[in-house]
C-alpha cells in the first residue's frame, strides 16, 4: 500500500500516478471542495483541459491532462539497469 504524500503537488512528480482523486486535484489547485464538483457538474471538467473521469461514484482526474494545464512535465520513469 502506498502512502499518500502531505503535500498532494508530489503527486505530479511521481510517474506511477495516472488519476488523482478529486479531493487531490482541487487541493493541487488551491480551490475547494464546492468550487471543483460545481465546475465538473456544469462543464464535466474540472478546469479547462482536465476533464473528470467517471467510474462509477468516484470522479477521477489525469493526472497527465493536469501536468499539462500546469505546465509541469511529465516524470520520467528510472530504468533499473
Amino acid at each position: 500500500m502506498t502512502t499518500t504524500p502531505d503535500n498532494p503537488a508530489q503527486l505530479l512528480d511521481d510517474p506511477n500516478v495516472i488519476t488523482l482523486t478529486m479531493e487531490q486535484a482541487w487541493k493541487i489547485l488551491g480551490i475547494g471542495r464546492t468550487t471543483a464538483f460545481h465546475a465538473y457538474r456544469k462543464t464535466g471538467h474540472l478546469m479547462a483541459g482536465v476533464p473528470v473521469l467517471r467510474v462509477g461514484r468516484r470522479c477521477l482526474v489525469s493526472a497527465s491532462h493536469l501536468r499539462a494545464v500546469l505546465g509541469r512535465p511529465e516524470p520520467t520513469r528510472e530504468v533499473a539497469q
